[in-house]
């Protein structure tokens, strides 16, 4: 601080007076000053570096101001004058070319700014800048986007390896030529340091990015799409579905202020290497690979064997690395026999013609079979995820289509397999983070460079390792999300792009942790740790010993050295008698979050407990401090003793969710599908808003489907919660609404005899009114606008709205005397939409569950038994045939589903599309077909957990301790439509929608296949 001080000392008081300003060319902040460096100011109130007006000058040859399209000029009133931009534009190109043609430029440059250079720019990148650039260009001139593109790749200086960005400091010098080729070659925002966050003046601008998480969606559906004017009141019911695309995350988490820092490994492979360096060890095809003559005469080859390629040019396939004959299919069912070929960008899939054309023959005389093309996979685009099977020689490639979200490779052996899993790997790694994302633009301004060049001149940055819970912290800059480090463990994980996250896990340790149920905690730890991001943090906390709750170790990340020693040291204390209280470790976590200097934009607790005492003493004081941090808090009850309603308690009301461990082999699983399903959220905070707009006839009744609602005193606006969204996730909320009845339609009783006699001739002659006139008389009407509100992730604090609410409007058809007169219902002959039929069937059998629990509580197991025994004869009678169907198009075929039983034996790879109708509205003599049949995989699922409640609910000892807790996740999961494992069908539905918990659900049944040490009792 004192060094910026005495920087702004030495400045002139004319360059003190540009503070806050910002650069008209470059947009960086005008106090950014090279030594030497003047500032000048336009005659339109717009400012520039003078080195920035000059490159934009010389590349541009614009006459008019970068910001506003102002006729260049300077300010007559600081002695400047009209510019010849004609002669300063010569000069400057004039300048330019003799640096690159003499070798002594560097003796000879007239600005006084300007370093050295030697012009050697990569034809790659310049292609990349020249397509950026011409993609942006204006007719009168280029956005400021384009003009910060430009001068950064036409740089004041080059370096030897490649093109220096044109970089500001506030000690005046340049930077280091080696930081400078290393950040060329890994393009990113900013790598904060934790000292210079807590350090960073208030109001530091921050440009606009693009929004890199798509915006969820929100549809709104009506029961039924017209309504028949009624003089009695009427209900209709709507469905608000909100989904938010499946991906995953692709924003540039280093723009974000409170971002905390994460030291690479000090074994990481990139450290001390220059960027051209590693760039070129990429390029290098691993052990197994065929040779580049051999690849290359094969690629000739395949260019001239098949006929069409279909639109695809084969130059921008990118090198070839393997070729092979290997059984390819979209399942595990059916197979055939392709010859497929890994490029660098491409994997194609080709067929001999089994026709009887004449063969190629090329120049050396061999004969070559023409082929089809089958299928083409673009590798950086679409792949997600690379998985072998270890029971088969399968490789499955999971795949960002919806029409291909699985593709299997079936190999001859086991070495194969790995040389294609190798290179597949090697280039998913390779594939274009938001570091070489070219829609968002680089930003090498200020102090981050300026850090390197005091610190670090000549040698790249060694980071220390240290924990930032009561230890050093690194004063270096941190390490992005996106580096590829190494793990702990030698077992690799397919690198995971999220959010920064902060976790704390709270874990018993009394006596009743004894034996196998610790060893099994210690690795479910080792498991989380392993699987952290680069940049998450996680903290410990342990409950139950005589000094209550403990902390362990704080907000430290996965690099940190102590992690086994501190997970090996971890044994159950304490008397047999001894209280765990779970609401004391909460609120130990609770302190560990709150007295973090940096948070992370994500931040949840993790609580385990297998005690056998339910205290709700002090869960109020937990929950408030919760709420407004806003961490969420996941209770995991181990085991069949313990007691679940204060975890319960805490998780309901913070928007997390309990999970009912009762096999303790299970918890690993149960802990990563809630870790997947943290690094795959989207929104976080997400608030539907429900309002009745102007010209509605309906009141609200009753809001389902949410976490949390609230009814404004107005009656016109509500609001439900949903909690954080996940990519991949769907939620459906249910309104049911009151229809007025309609008053304008009455008709005035006669006033006497002879207008009865008029009326009654007019009733049998018929109504008069043409069909126009009755087409007219259709009306309409706004039935119900929702909204979303949710957090953004990239600015701690900031509320988004979507662009536009989305409104529901319904035909509203006049009454109809006769149909009333034969005792007509007066809604149309139209089924319900099917979809909010069966979302209401899931909220129905969640509820009847809460209820029959309450009844079990009170004693009557046997309403409580009959009770359910009628939901689920209710839910049968849908399954055969009593819901209306789906609309085409609407739900997908039953082939592509599994059944629960094999969907509680893994996680489906592929996720089914959630798209529904949008209910158009329909004529009433038009009923909705009945063409496809009710989705049986909901009804089946719901139905068994409706059947497993059964079958202990008679005996309420073993209910109460085993069945009791099942339900009450069985609740949690069909209710909030959210789940983190596949142990039942109910889970599996909503489990598969997130990548992320399909990922690690996968990954934590691998961590045991590959060789986990063996789980012995101690």
């Amino acid at each position: 601080m004192a060094g910026m001080l005495d920087s702004d000392r030495s400045r002139s008081r004319r360059e003190r007076t540009f503070v806050g300003g910002e650069c008209a060319a470059c947009e960086e902040l005008l106090e950014h000053t090279l030594r030497g460096e003047r500032v000048l100011q336009f005659s339109c109130g717009h400012v520039a570096h003078e080195a920035c007006f000059y490159e934009y000058i010389r590349d541009s040859d614009s006459q008019y101001c970068p910001t506003c399209d102002a006729p260049l000029s300077l300010d007559s009133f600081r002695g400047g004058s009209i510019l010849d931009l004609t002669k300063l534009s010569n000069m400057v190109r004039a300048v330019a070319s003799k640096d690159v043609s003499s070798p002594r430029s560097s003796q000879n440059t007239p600005m006084p700014w300007e370093a050295s250079r030697q012009v050697v720019q990569d034809d790659s990148y310049s292609s990349q800048g020249m397509s950026e650039r011409l993609s942006r260009e204006n007719t009168n001139r280029d956005s400021r986007d384009s003009q910060r593109m430009r001068i950064e790749r036409l740089g004041i200086g080059h370096g030897p390896h490649g093109s220096q960005t044109h970089s500001r400091n506030d000690s005046g010098n340049a930077s280091s030529t080696d930081y400078t080729n290393d950040h060329a070659g890994h393009p990113r925002k900013h790598d904060y340091d934790l000292h210079a966050m807590e350090t960073t003046v208030p109001g530091t601008q921050i440009k606009d990015i693009k929004q890199p998480i798509p915006v969820p969606t929100v549809t709104v559906r009506s029961e039924y799409p017209t309504l028949t004017r009624s003089r009695q009141q009427q209900t209709v019911t709507c469905l608000v579905t909100i989904e938010v695309p499946e991906g995953k995350f692709h924003g540039p988490m280093d723009e974000m202020q409170n971002t905390p820092p994460v030291p690479p490994l000090p074994s990481d492979s990139g450290v001390g290497i220059p960027a051209m360096h590693r760039h070129q060890e990429t390029q290098q095809p691993p052990l197994g690979y065929e040779s580049a003559e051999i690849l290359d005469e094969i690629t000739e080859e395949l260019r001239m064997r098949v006929d069409n390629w279909h639109g695809l040019e084969f130059q921008r396939f990118g090198k070839l690395r393997l070729h092979s004959v290997i059984r390819v299919g979209k399942d595990r069912h059916s197979w055939q026999e392709l010859e497929c070929y890994l490029f660098g960008e491409m994997l194609i899939c080709v067929k001999e013609k089994k026709n009887a054309q004449p063969p190629l023959i090329t120049e050396s005389g061999r004969k070559l079979t023409r082929c089809t093309l089958k299928g083409s996979i673009l590798i950086k685009k679409h792949l997600r995820q690379v998985h072998a099977s270890p029971d088969e020689c399968i490789l499955t490639l999971n795949l960002s289509v919806a029409e291909l979200p699985t593709f299997h490779l079936l190999f001859q052996d086991r070495e194969k397999l790995e040389i294609w899993q190798r290179a597949l790997r090697d280039l998913h790694a390779t594939e274009p983070s938001p570091r070489f994302n070219h829609d968002y633009e680089q930003d090498t301004s200020g102090t981050d460079e300026e850090e390197y060049g005091r610190q670090n001149r000549a040698v790249r940055r060694v980071p220390s390792v240290a924990s930032s819970y009561g230890g050093p912290r690194s004063a270096t800059t941190a390490a992005t999300e996106y580096s590829m480090s190494k793990n702990m463990v030698d077992r690799r994980v397919p690198p995971s792009l999220h959010v920064p996250i902060d976790i704390v896990v709270v874990i018993p340790v009394s006596s009743s942790m004894q034996g196998l149920k610790i060893t099994l905690l210690r690795d479910t730890l080792r498991f989380l740790v392993h699987n952290l991001g680069d940049r998450d943090r996680m903290g410990l906390v342990t409950f139950g010993s005589s000094g209550g709750g403990v902390p362990v170790v704080g907000m430290t990340t996965k690099t940190w050295g102590g992690w086994n020693k501190v997970l090996n040291s971890i044994r159950p204390v304490g008397q047999k008698s001894l209280r765990a209280d779970v609401v004391d470790g909460a609120n130990v976590a609770m302190d560990l979050l709150m007295q973090r200097k940096a948070a992370n934009p994500i931040s949840t607790i993790l609580l385990i407990s297998d005690s056998s005492t339910s205290e709700m003493e002090g869960v109020d004081f937990v929950v408030q401090r919760a709420e407004a941090a806003k961490v969420g808090i996941y209770s995991f009850g181990l085991g069949l003793t313990h007691k679940p309603e204060s975890m319960l308690e805490l998780s309901n009301r913070t928007k997390a969710s309990y999970l009912y461990v009762k096999d303790w082999m299970m918890l690993r699983e149960c802990a990563g599908g809630v870790l997947g399903a943290l690094q795959s959220i989207s929104h976080q905070n997400v608030k539907l808003k429900l309002k009745l707009p102007e010209g509605s006839p309906a009141k609200f009744v009753k809001i389902n489907g949410a976490l949390q609602t609230t009814k404004r005193a107005t009656g016109r606006d509500a609001e439900a919660s949903l909690g954080d969204l996940h990519f991949g996730d769907k939620r459906d909320v249910l309104v049911q609404l009151v229809i007025d009845p309609d008053t304008s339609t009455s008709e005035p009783a006669p006033q006497d005899a002879w207008e009865s006699i008029v009326s009654g001739l007019e009733a049998l002659g018929g109504s008069l009114d043409t069909d126009d006139q009755r087409v007219q008389s259709v009306e309409e009407l706004p039935l119900l606008q929702a909204d979303l509100s949710f957090g953004d992730l990239h600015r701690e604090g900031s509320i988004v709205q979507l662009p536009r609410p989305s409104l529901l409007t319904i035909t509203m058809l006049p009454s109809n005397r006769r149909s009333r007169q034969n005792g007509r219902p007066p809604t149309p002959p139209i089924p319900p939409h099917p979809s909010i039929v069966q979302r209401r069937m899931e909220l129905l059998t969640s509820d009847m569950l809460s209820r029959a629990l309450t009844l079990v509580q009170r004693g009557q197991h046997e309403r409580a038994h009959h009770l359910l025994n009628e939901t689920r004869t209710i839910l049968k009678g849908l399954g055969k045939g009593g819901l209306p169907p789906l609309p085409p198009g609407a739900t997908q075929p039953l082939n592509k589903r599994h059944s629960p039983q094999s969907k509680a034996g893994s996680p489906r790879a592929a996720t089914p599309d959630h798209a529904r109708d949008h209910s158009p509205h329909s004529d009433t003599s038009t009923p909705i077909p009945r063409s496809t049949n009710v989705d049986h995989t909901i009804m089946n699922a719901l139905d068994a957990d409706i059947e497993a409640s059964l079958e202990w609910i008679n005996h309420p000892a073993v209910f109460s301790r085993d069945s009791r807790k099942a339900v009450l996740q069985a609740i949690g999961v069909i209710s909030s439509q959210r789940a983190y494992t596949f142990r039942t069908a109910s889970e599996s539905l909503w489990a598969e929608r997130v990548t992320g918990v399909k990922r690690l659900t996968e990954q934590s049944r691998e961590w045991r296949e590959t060789g986990d040490d063996a789980l012995t009792e101690e």
